[in-house]
């Protein structure tokens, strides 16, 4: 008897002196999850960045070209039937001015000719300066600062880079449409566009050619690492083309390109719902938006840069 109590109190002696996890077990637990968390998080990233700047299969040169012809066709069979969507935005219209001018297709000239019917009956000022994007020669009168009143800066940029003897331009504003480093992340594209348009209807100079040509590097290297195909995914490409730096294109950022167009002939504005934003999330069926500036990439490739397209595809 005296044993088994003996032998009891050794055993309940023995279980109340074992050790329990404290804060820094705890501690070191949530450390290695951490760890752990940390590592996965870098490899999905790396993934990510490599499927974002290479790809693991090749297409031929044939299957390249078929594939583009092929949405292209589909996506300027869109825009044509979608007219409204896009004469809202100068910007736009600019780049269908630009693909009918590559391209000669009718369909995109039919929208232009409706646009400037639609404009010759407006009385915003900025409107006879948007007729240019339709008829080249069309005229411009002066427009002062309050003429520009309640525009964006995108748009007084683009106007003045169209007609830039008739828009009055504040010297600030001058100054940041030329600016190779004051704008960052999105501005940057929307600047380089401006640039694009004011070297396309007024001539280069060496000076303008060295800021767009910093602008599209630092945007080629914004893509490089921004493996979130949105919107922006598509100006990366459509703006760096636009500036004359086909150089700076990889080819796996037009294979994706490609690879997403809907069955309707559109992009969407956020691919897989992570949009421009880091906390922009929206899943937006389609939008006139990434739509036109995809149509301008693959033009560009297809009647410009042909030879970007003999360089990486055999």
């Amino acid at each position: 008897m005296q044993r088994r109590m003996m032998s009891g109190q050794t055993s309940g002696t023995i279980a109340t002196d074992m050790p329990r996890p404290g804060k820094p077990v705890l501690m070191h637990r949530l450390l290695r999850w951490m760890a752990i968390g940390g590592v996965i998080l870098i490899g999905l990233v790396a993934v990510a960045l490599f499927n974002n700047n290479f790809s693991l299969t090749h297409r031929s040169r044939v299957a390249f070209n078929a594939q583009l012809d092929a949405d292209l066709d589909h996506a300027i069979g869109w825009i044509a039937t979608h007219p409204r969507d896009s004469e809202t935005n100068p910007a736009l219209m600019y780049m269908i001015s630009d693909m009918e001018r590559m391209s000669g297709d009718t369909r995109l000239r039919t929208l232009l000719n409706d646009y400037a019917k639609h404009l010759s009956a407006s009385f915003d000022p900025l409107d006879s300066v948007w007729s240019r994007l339709a008829n080249r020669e069309a005229a411009v009168p002066m427009l002062s600062g309050a003429d520009l009143r309640g525009a964006g800066f995108e748009q007084k940029w683009d106007a003045y880079g169209i007609a830039p003897n008739n828009v009055q331009l504040t010297t600030e504003g001058r100054a940041d449409m030329f600016s190779p480093t004051k704008y960052y992340w999105g501005l940057r594209h929307h600047q380089l566009l401006a640039l694009v348009i004011y070297r396309d209807f007024n001539g280069g100079s060496p000076d303008l050619d060295r800021t767009m040509s910093h602008l599209s590097e630092k945007i080629a290297r914004d893509a490089h690492y921004d493996f979130r195909v949105s919107d922006s995914y598509v100006q990366r490409t459509a703006f760096v083309l636009a500036a004359g730096r086909p150089d700076l294109i990889r080819d796996r950022w037009v294979e994706r390109i490609l690879d997403y167009q809907t069955s309707d002939g559109t992009w969407k504005y956020c691919w897989y719902g992570w949009c421009r934003g880091i906390f922009e999330f929206e899943m937006s069926s389609y939008s006139v938006h990434p739509t036109v500036q995809a149509a301008w990439a693959l033009c560009m490739l297809k009647y410009r840069y042909p030879e970007w397209i003999n360089e990486h595809y055999r």
